[in-house]
């Protein structure tokens, strides 16, 4: 749709060069011997935006985005040339981008505005009696009257962090030297590799003392990651995925980490069902501290991870939405399935089924 308005806009101008397959306009000025060029692109991978030479950027949905991709990607990359950036979208909850708005709201540099339905006359007094009629009071301050405080419709484990934080235990968490810490992976190589590091006082508290993710890099470079931050290792869990071969070498991940990482016992948590591994995951929550600091982006990735809404029929799908925020939340089900205690069983899975009253449905 948006490539279908650009087109509309420019079609009429002169020196205007079109590329569909790049979704890129080019706008020749023979004046200024120079030209103009919009592009449009996706905010999936973030990685694959380095190195531009940006004057300007909108970013549509911010709220849906990795944030990695404002602070670690388009900064430089505005920087250069004393850039501008505009984003706007419906809040999700109190996200990066709720942050971005509270830090700048008061600040000279930047300009902020909310636009609430029943502020702006955009739309009738019966058109919102309407939707406000149809929808539930979260989704209709969401999406209507653009409430960040609205819980974000559709997410997991909004709720359960909630508590987490209401219960202060989204605090400082430091590494105890007298426990080992176990890693809990979501492995990727062109998408993003996500690593949760825990201490685990079995039976009492998880301790989430560090989290990690990045994209485009191979094991070693992750064992470099590991070795960097000093911590005395048990375990590395690794997802189902990581038992398969690759074609190049003939090793599984699984492998290739055990010869990398010599002492440090190296194992798989078996193929589970997603649902199972989501209320487990709640459980755990439960029984967690997490570092606000050091856990920042995963604590991000909980709060934004969600179902598929299908607009067209007006109902939750039956399976997570992978986006920026599946990555951390895949590996944190990793550490939910994979910790001793919490090994799939038959007694296992009853609990976490009980646990959900049925309100989630994942196969």
């Amino acid at each position: 749709m948006a490539w279908e308005i650009l087109k509309g806009y420019v079609k009429d101008l002169p020196f205007v060069d079109i590329h569909e397959s790049e979704l890129r306009v080019d706008i020749r000025r023979p004046h200024l011997k120079d030209r103009v060029r919009i592009m449009l692109v996706g905010a999936e991978n973030p990685d694959a935006l380095r190195g531009l030479y940006l004057d300007g950027v909108l970013l549509d949905e911010y709220a849906d985005m990795n944030p990695i991709i404002w602070t670690s990607v388009l900064i430089p990359a505005l920087t250069d040339r004393q850039g501008w950036a505009i984003f706007i979208g419906t809040p999700k909850g109190m996200n990066h981008f709720y942050k971005l708005y509270l830090e700048n709201k008061d600040n000279p540099d930047w300009f902020c505005g909310i636009y609430k339905a029943s502020e702006t006359g955009v739309l009738t007094t019966a058109d919102l009696e309407m939707a406000r009629a149809s929808m539930s009071e979260s989704e209709y301050a969401q999406e209507f009257e653009c409430s960040f405080a609205a819980a974000l419709v559709g997410a997991y484990y909004g709720k359960d962090i909630e508590k987490a934080e209401a219960d202060g235990r989204i605090c400082a968490v430091p590494y105890d030297k007298a426990l080992p810490v176990h890693t809990f992976w979501d492995l990727g190589i062109s998408d993003t590799m996500s690593i949760w590091f825990a201490q685990i006082l079995r039976g009492r508290e998880i301790r989430w003392i560090d989290y990690h993710e990045e994209s485009g890099m191979g094991l070693e470079h992750y064992v470099k990651v590991l070795k960097e931050k000093g911590y005395v290792y048990e375990e590395i869990v690794f997802p189902h995925d990581g038992a398969a071969r690759e074609l190049g070498t003939g090793k599984s991940r699984q492998e290739t980490m055990q010869s990398l990482m010599r002492g440090v016992r190296v194992r798989i948590v078996p193929r589970a069902n997603v649902a199972d591994g989501i209320n487990a995951a709640r459980l755990m929550i439960a029984k967690s501290y997490f570092d606000a600091t050091k856990c920042k982006k995963g604590i991000e990735a909980l709060k934004s991870y969600e179902r598929v809404y299908d607009a067209k029929n007006q109902v939750f799908q039956s399976l997570p939405k992978h986006n920026w925020a599946s990555h951390g939340a895949d590996a944190f089900r990793t550490g939910a399935m994979g910790m001793d205690e919490n090994r799939p069983s038959r007694e296992n899975i009853e609990k976490y089924r009980r646990h959900t009253d049925n309100d989630v449905k994942v196969v």
